[in-house]
């Protein structure tokens, strides 16, 4: 016996799976990024950058993709796999591309404001920014593998 599967298009699915899964990874990478640099490199300078970063990048990507594909499973959406493939590509381009426009963004700022009030506002626009970036990576993954209609002629 096999369950029908999930007419419906996904978006929403894909793109609170996406977010879900996402969130809690990339903080939880950044944090054993920095614990493992302050118990094995303790005397590390510019080098002790590069373990939080790469976690954050690592519990971005996998969490943003496990959570899409949980989501669209578990609600059992059509053309799961694909999406997720997708969306396991696009993501790593996706993250590059955040943190050049982040870093030109602002790199222009840092014109015009004091050292305090950008790092008040990186602290304040990095996390919106990251959570609609990873939204739309979600919906364009899905929109990009959206399944057709069953009767191709019909447009509902």
């Amino acid at each position: 016996m096999q369950l029908s599967k999930n007419n419906k298009s996904g978006y929403l699915a894909a793109i609170l799976g996406s977010f879900i899964g996402a969130v809690p990874l990339l903080y939880l990478g950044g944090y054993l990024g920095r614990e493992y640099v302050i118990k094995f490199m303790p005397n590390a300078e510019l080098e002790g950058i590069i373990p939080p970063l790469m976690g954050q990048f690592l519990g971005w990507w996998i969490g943003e993709v496990l959570g899409c594909w949980i989501a669209l499973r578990w609600q059992n959406y059509r053309k799961v796999n694909k999406t997720v493939k997708l969306l396991a590509i696009l993501t790593p381009i996706g993250i590059i591309i955040w943190v050049v426009a982040f870093l030109f963004a602002f790199q222009l700022l840092n014109r015009s404001f004091s050292d305090t009030e950008i790092l008040q506002l990186q602290n304040q626009i990095r996390p919106i920014s990251v959570g609609l970036w990873i939204i739309a990576l979600a919906w364009l993954a899905r929109f990009l593998t959206k399944p057709l209609p069953r009767d191709r002629y019909t447009y509902e």
